[in-house]
């Protein structure tokens, strides 16, 4: 026997928690029945106010929670599902991304945890069936709390590397405990955490006076100024970082530094050139 839930949202709330869904690579039912099992005994506000347009969620429970769902219902004295549903779900998405992201993967968290704590190997397996063997180091999230990144040592590619917690699909503490000789790189990437590992790498271009401009107002994933002279810059920046940042300047950057970065934009802008031209 199964019991559908239907609750009546403001739209709003919908996209968040279709946005959830859709990265964090999860279904709705399991979502919605995730924030049922872990937060129904929390206090919920007698006061929330629900404004705007509005539409119908609906989601099936699952086997272990429809057990307990009617015992529930009469020990917190709820008379009206839907009304309950509204509050606790307004609940979670009240929250930033980057602690909804947390609560969903706490379990993943938490492993993850024990290895940085006892310095232990871990073995990941990511939703793309990848395996890698990690040194976990820290979890950080970007400066606008929009993800959360684990920082580690890849022991596949041999170097270090910020993944996505979204992405991990399990995870396994090994019994190997790993002595870590760079602990200052670590503490320093810690300190200043930037989820493009852009820690000691540089980056030199001329920007124009329009490019100059979009710098200022383009605040996502802003690399951090290191000198400038005029139109001369250095920036603190791994390429991965500038690949994303400075695709948006278009012809108001010139890139100098690293001749591999200033290669890569000269061959996308070529490609580009062709297709526009033909």
């Amino acid at each position: 026997m199964e019991k559908k839930i239907r609750v009546t949202l403001p739209k709003n709330i919908i996209k968040i928690l279709e946005s959830d869904c859709e990265t964090f690579k999860i279904t709705k039912n399991y979502l919605l029945n995730y924030i049922f099992e872990n937060m129904r005994e929390e206090k919920l506000s007698d006061d929330t106010i629900f404004d705007g347009e509005k539409d119908i969620i609906q989601f099936n429970l699952n086997k272990s929670n429809f057990k307990i769902y009617y015992d529930f219902l009469c020990e917190k004295n709820i008379q009206i599902e839907a009304d309950f549903f509204r509050k606790l779900l307004y609940k979670y998405t009240n929250q930033s991304r980057k602690n909804r992201e947390l609560f969903i993967f706490k379990s993943v968290i938490e492993r993850l945890e024990i290895g940085i704590k006892e310095k232990r190997k871990v073995k990941i397996h990511f939703n793309d069936k990848r395996e890698v063997t990690i040194l976990p180091f820290f979890i950080g999230s970007s400066k606008l709390e929009l993800a959360n990144y684990l920082f580690c040592y890849d022991f596949l590619e041999n170097k270090y590397r910020n993944y996505h917690i979204y992405n991990i699909d399990t995870v396994f503490v090994t019994r190997e405990v790993q002595d870590w000789e760079d602990m200052e790189f670590v503490e320093k990437v810690i300190l200043n955490f930037d989820p493009f590992l852009s820690q000691d790498k540089k980056i030199k271009a001329i920007l124009t006076s329009e490019g100059e401009k979009i710098l200022n107002l383009l605040k996502i994933n802003r690399p951090e100024i290191i000198s400038k002279n005029n139109e001369l810059y250095e920036f603190q920046c791994s390429e991965e970082k500038a690949k994303r940042y400075f695709a948006y300047f278009l012809d108001e950057i010139e890139i100098l530094e690293p001749q591999s970065l200033r290669e890569w934009f000269k061959i996308k802008y070529s490609n580009a050139y062709k297709k526009y031209n033909s």
